[in-house]
């Protein structure tokens, strides 16, 4: 995969996390989520590359869109639980 792919399918995680915290039907700040929930917004993309690109994400939060994006630590639930928010929200 080259650099530009790679950016491109980042791009598409960040632009499907940012559609996912906007159609949250009771208008909440947040969002928890798992990787498999983004394939429902952009079907292109897997679970596992999801998966893949979450933590580059989360280390890089906040981005510039400002949206932030954190592993779920509190419980253990099973497969690893995000959230995303809004900066200053």
């Amino acid at each position: 995969m080259t650099a530009t792919e790679s950016n491109s399918r980042r791009q598409r995680v960040q632009d499907a996390l940012a559609a996912l915290l906007s159609a949250d039907e009771h208008d909440n700040s947040y969002r928890y989520f798992r990787a498999a929930d983004i394939v429902d917004i952009d079907s292109e993309l897997s679970a596992a590359m999801v998966g893949s690109y979450l933590p580059r994400i989360e280390a890089e939060s906040p981005l510039s869109s400002g949206l932030i994006v954190e592993r779920y630590t509190e419980r253990r639930c099973g497969a690893s639980l995000w959230i995303v928010t809004r900066e200053n929200a």
